[in-house]
C-alpha cells in the first residue's frame, strides 16, 4: 500500500474514531441527564416528605393542646388554648407550603440541569461530526498533493526546464496558457 493511500486510510479510521468518541460523548451526557433529573425528583420527594412530616407534627400539638386544655377544665376550644392551637396550625402551613415550594424548585433544577446536559451530548457530536469531516478533508488533501508529487517525481519523460534562475516542470509550462513550454515564459 503506498503512502498517500495510507494517509488516507488513516484519515479515514481517525475521522470514524472522532464520531464513536462524540457518541461515547454524548451518551456520557445523556447518563449524566438522566442522573440530574432523578436527583431533583429525589430531592423534591424528600421536601414534599418534610412538608408532611410538619403537618403531622401540628396535628400533634393541636391533640396535645386540646388534651391538656380539657383535662385542665378550660374549654379547648375557645380563648388561649384556641389562639395557640390556630397560631400552630398558621406556622404549620407557612412551613409546609415552604416544603412544596423547595419540592418544585429541585424538580425545575433537575430538568435544568438535564436539558444543559443533553444540549452538552449534542454539541460533542456536532464537534465530533466537525471534526471528522475536517480529518477527512485533511488526508483527502494530504492524499491529492502526495498523489501528485508522486505522479510528478515518477515520470522520466517529463525532464525539468530551467528558465533562469526557476525550474519548472513540463506539466506546468506546456499548458494550453504557456503554449508547448518552449521560448521564454509570456510574463
Amino acid at each position: 500500500m503506498s503512502m498517500p493511500v495510507m494517509a488516507l486510510v488513516a484519515a479515514g479510521v481517525s475521522a470514524v474514531a472522532q464520531i464513536q468518541q462524540g457518541k461515547y460523548q454524548k451518551t456520557m451526557y445523556g447518563l449524566q441527564a438522566q442522573q440530574a433529573e432523578l436527583q431533583g425528583r429525589q430531592k423534591a420527594l424528600a421536601y414534599s416528605n418534610q412538608a408532611i412530616q410538619v403537618l403531622e407534627r401540628q396535628r400533634k400539638m393541636s391533640a396535645t393542646i386540646v388534651a391538656r386544655s380539657a383535662a385542665g377544665g378550660i374549654d379547648p376550644f375557645t380563648g388561649s388554648p384556641m389562639t395557640v392551637d390556630r397560631w400552630n396550625a398558621f406556622k404549620a402551613g407557612e412551613e409546609y407550603n415552604l416544603g412544596i415550594e423547595n419540592a418544585d424548585m429541585a424538580i425545575a433544577g433537575g430538568l435544568a440541569q438535564s436539558q444543559s446536559l443533553q444540549a452538552a451530548g449534542k454539541q460533542a457530536m456536532k464537534q465530533a461530526y466537525f471534526g471528522a469531516a475536517a480529518t477527512l478533508a485533511m488526508g483527502a488533501y494530504s492524499y491529492s498533493q502526495a498523489a501528485g508529487a508522486s505522479a510528478g517525481a515518477g515520470n522520466a519523460a517529463a525532464p525539468v526546464k530551467d528558465f533562469g534562475s526557476f525550474g519548472f516542470e513540463n506539466a506546468i509550462t506546456d499548458s494550453s496558457y504557456f503554449g508547448t513550454g518552449s521560448g521564454p515564459i509570456p510574463w
